[in-house]
């Protein structure tokens, strides 16, 4: 009789660890299926108009219908600091997943070199990538230059002279044209703001002699003929400006562009990630979305978060080495 209690307690004690285990696994799954229980932010750290913000605005126009519990996300600007303010805000933000930022090449893999940011690619969770886009160097209508030899040509003879904006000081257009400064010799005058769209109006408001903007920020400027686009500074060509050359093709080895996606704060749970991610990547494909891009000028280009960390990676200890070169860091 002794031995059949203690066989019926044993089982009991089994069923009852079996049940507690049953109740964790349900209520970490429940707890992902409750996210979101409200809406979420996402931090765009440059101001409005440009390639980061637009991409975030057309990812948001139809994120409710693939969100959990139809929820919206909603665009945040906070410029500055050539998106290490906004990038920086995301990084001490709760990790719960409710306030995220799109980020892009420059305040993830220069700043950290050369501001000594709070964060790098190594202390945040990346969610998705969606954009990929090459710069190009551009030019008001009414310029001297028609061809980038006849640019070429009047900065080697005139050092220092040629006035460029960008979107920040130490971002991927800054660094690019340092590179290219560094291989041909030639100097050049940088002027940065704060996004491609203040970058782009200064050069409309003849502020400055040149841009080197993303090709989305230039394309409806160089199709209504306001602006020419000189050379791309990327690594492949967007469509509708299949004429513009690569300065790889002009024999300067400098081909860098620039990438959009999603990043967490650090220690946001996996499973929190996977929401998002899922999301988002059903946002990416999305029709509208690709119409959006296409009308921009770009096209989404998709990489899971493992494939993204290992792009911020990479680009961060290239960019390190770049900078190194040009002068920038020691």
């Amino acid at each position: 009789m002794k031995l059949v209690m203690k066989k019926l307690a044993a089982v009991g004690f089994a069923a009852m660890l079996a049940a507690g285990c049953s109740n964790s696994s349900a209520s970490t799954d429940e707890k992902a299926a409750s996210f979101p229980e409200r809406d979420i932010e996402i931090i765009v750290p440059y101001a409005p108009g440009g390639t980061t913000d637009t991409a975030s605005r057309a990812l948001t126009s139809v994120i409710s219908e693939y969100l959990p519990n139809d929820y919206n996300v909603n665009v945040v600007n906070k410029e500055g600091g050539a998106g290490v303010i906004g990038t920086t805000e995301v990084f001490n933000a709760k990790p719960d997943g409710y306030k995220i930022g799109m980020t892009t090449v420059g305040p993830m893999t220069i700043k950290p070199h050369t501001d000594n940011t709070a964060y790098s690619p190594e202390t945040v969770e990346p969610i998705i990538q969606v954009v990929a886009t090459p710069n190009v160097l551009v030019v008001k209508k009414d310029a001297p230059w028609q061809t980038y030899e006849e640019w070429l040509e009047y900065v080697k003879a005139n050092p220092g002279k040629f006035t460029y904006s960008t979107t920040g000081a130490g971002l991927t257009q800054h660094i690019t044209m340092e590179a290219f400064s560094a291989q041909t010799g030639v100097k050049l005058k940088h002027v940065p703001y704060e996004g491609g769209a203040p970058a782009l109006a200064a050069l409309l408001g003849g502020h400055v002699q040149g841009a080197v903007i993303q090709t989305v920020e230039a394309m409806p400027q160089i199709e209504s003929g306001e602006i020419r686009a000189l050379v791309n500074t990327g690594s492949f060509k967007s469509s509708g400006l299949e004429d513009v050359p690569l300065l790889t093709e002009k024999d300067v080895d400098v081909a860098s562009d620039v990438w959009t996606g999603l990043i967490a704060p650090p220690d946001t749970p996996e499973d929190v990630i996977k929401v998002l991610h899922d999301s988002f990547k059903k946002a990416l494909e999305d029709q509208k979305v690709i119409d959006t891009f296409a009308k921009l000028g770009v096209e989404p280009s998709y990489a899971s978060p493992d494939e993204f960390a290992e792009i911020m990676k990479k680009d961060y200890d290239l960019n390190e080495e770049v900078l190194k070169a040009a002068g920038i860091i020691e």
